[in-house]
């Protein structure tokens, strides 16, 4: 079979397989050698993908029937600064409002931002006894 018929059934280019040919390493499992693509010497590759297990899933918790008289608490990220998201977190503190009789909001700003667990944040969750966590960027 053609090269180019192969390749195109495979669902890629000719084009990558078109350039300098490949050199295949043998022997003990080693550190790649880097050269310069200028040397006309091979060029080594690492592979980003990271190697191990997926995480481990966890179910979404089922949805609250009503929000009628709940708690939302919702943490501000300080995505851009600790005061970036305001008007969002305000405009849906009011929107909630309107539409929900006796709902109750609060909001916080996490010291760690979106790369952490903030302690102090998850305890205020707790003391208040929230329904529901609304955790968002809307900076």
């Amino acid at each position: 079979m053609e090269r180019r018929k192969l390749l195109a059934m495979l669902g890629l280019s000719p084009a990558l397989v078109a350039g300098s040919p490949a050199y295949a390493r043998t022997g003990a499992k080693h550190a790649p050698e880097v050269s310069s693509a200028a040397e006309g010497g091979p060029i080594s590759v690492l592979n980003p993908a990271i190697p191990g297990k997926l995480a481990t899933r966890y179910p979404l918790a089922p949805p609250l029937e009503s929000l009628d008289n709940k708690t939302i608490y919702m943490v501000n990220l300080a995505w851009e600064g600790p005061d970036a998201a305001n008007y969002f977190y305000g405009a849906m503190r009011e929107w909630l409002a309107k539409r929900y009789p006796g709902i109750k909001t609060a909001v916080g700003v996490t010291a760690e931002g979106m790369f952490g667990t903030d302690p102090a944040i998850l305890k205020q969750i707790t003391d208040n006894k929230a329904d529901a966590v609304i955790v968002g960027v809307a900076g």
